[in-house]
């Protein structure tokens, strides 16, 4: 319908521009509302929060802050991203470490265990740095 009809049907008739607006209404309603009846669209993710504090084999003392995220399917995975201080840089020095599920520092091999579970790790990076107060600071990306 061109911009001349539609001026035509609602200048013709009261009942024409109601139902533009009911037609126009129903489509935006539809373009909002989720597919299949289900809630909000999160792709079947759900997040938990978790915090740990605890002595580790290397870089002492940890204290960490990090999020759990599961989804399930069509392409399901299980992911913790979590910020970590941690109180020996000499025995973790900064650097970038990927594990695949071993990562090696200082020449040892490691691999890494869930702070939310204890679940091994398929893959992890972590990334540590210097906070320059004797600390560190390692960001952690896991997948189990």
């Amino acid at each position: 319908m061109t911009t001349l009809h539609l001026r035509q049907l609602i200048s013709r008739s009261p009942l024409g521009l109601g139902f533009l607006l009911v037609s126009l209404a129903l489509g935006c309603l539809a373009l909002t509302l989720p597919a299949g009846g289900r809630g909000p669209l999160n792709n079947g993710a759900q997040t938990v929060h978790f915090t740990a504090a605890y002595q580790n084999l290397i870089g002492g003392f940890f204290t960490c802050a990090g999020e759990r995220i599961t989804k399930t399917a069509p392409k399901p995975f299980t992911k913790d991203s979590e910020d970590c201080t941690m109180t020996d840089l000499s025995t973790f020095p900064p650097g970038t470490y990927v594990g695949n599920p071993t990562f090696i520092v200082n020449g040892v091999e490691y691999t890494w265990s869930s702070d939310y579970d204890g679940m091994l790790a398929n893959l992890v990076t972590l990334i540590v740095t210097d906070n320059g107060d004797g600390t560190g600071h390692v960001a952690i990306v896991a997948y189990y």
